[in-house]
């Protein structure tokens, strides 16, 4: 799913996907301050143009059926601009799924697999890498979303911004808490190494808004708790790679409006008969009267 070059609101999605890859609390810990990092050269044309940036959510048919309400709470979104010369194509990174990928791996893990020290430095060289080519950091506010309510081609907003304009290459998505409830209890769902992130290329063009969506699945482990996985596939920018209809406030203001016109008409309707029965009512009495007047005259 402004003057200048547009930031679009990042819709979140969820389906199915890979195998856990770690237990993580689900919070953000890349210990980086919220502002912009504009280190090593970058794709953005440097004229400080912007524009309309939307990020949304959005979540397929997977294992959320499994959940009656699943809240999660962003923090905050780090979006990775373009180095000169970076491949456009979309390539893999550990925390990313496949729709089509399969659970096999899941069944065999318990609860005492954690992540390795190997795994957390390599993570860190990845955040290296991809911090000389520049990043902007946009904070969430804590915006919650409930993946059971963005389920298949339904998203929603979680953020309506700005970028400068150029190209953009990443966007990592860091969560303050996840609240799941299966059956009317709490269920462990975490975040593998602490962050969503989906490699896919788009562009901000002066004058233009993009909207983005990210897709998250809900993957069910060997262990009876749950993983959420950025899904590649389904995400990306609204109306050219991906189709969502948007749900929210934004929505429901459109069907009130809709609602209060229609009510409106129909009581404008109802006055404008009443006043005419009245009328008609007025012309009888009066016609009566007069009737009764003429008779008098005539009479004397």
């Amino acid at each position: 799913m402004a003057t200048g070059a547009g930031i679009g609101v990042g819709l979140l999605a969820g389906c199915s996907g890979s195998s856990d890859s770690g237990g993580s609390d689900g919070t953000s810990g890349d210990g980086t301050s919220d502002g912009d990092s504009t280190d090593g050269d970058t794709t953005t044309d440097g004229s400080g143009a912007v524009g309309g940036f939307r990020l949304l959510i959005s979540d397929q048919p997977a294992a959320i059926g499994d959940f009656d309400s699943l809240d999660v709470s962003f923090s905050r979104a780090r979006i990775f601009h373009a180095g000169d010369g970076e491949e456009t194509a979309d390539n893999g990174d550990v925390t990313e799924t496949e729709a089509t990928e399969t659970n096999t791996t899941d069944a065999t893990e318990t609860e005492t697999v954690e992540p390795t020290g190997t795994a957390d430095d390599e993570d860190d060289e990845s955040e290296t890498e991809d911090d000389e080519g520049g990043f902007v950091v946009r904070d969430l506010d804590g915006a919650t979303v409930d993946l059971t309510e963005v389920v298949g081609d339904k998203a929603i907003g979680v953020l309506d911004g700005e970028l400068e304009t150029g190209r953009y290459s990443k966007i990592e998505l860091y969560a303050d808490s996840i609240d799941g409830v299966v059956d009317g209890e709490s269920a462990d769902v975490k975040i593998p190494s602490g962050k969503l992130q989906i490699t896919k290329p788009f562009e901000v063009v002066a004058g233009e808004s993009v909207e983005f969506v990210f897709d998250i699945n809900v993957v069910k482990k060997g262990n009876g708790g749950y993983n959420l996985l950025p899904v590649i596939s389904e995400s990306g920018v609204a109306g050219t790679d991906v189709d969502v209809a948007e749900v929210g406030d934004d929505a429901e203001d459109g069907t009130d409006d809709a609602e209060a016109d229609s009510d409106g008409t129909a009581d404008d309707d109802e006055t404008e008969v009443e006043t005419t029965e009245i009328e008609e009512t007025d012309r009888d009495s009066m016609t009566e009267s007069d009737r009764r007047g003429n008779e008098t005259t005539a009479a004397e």
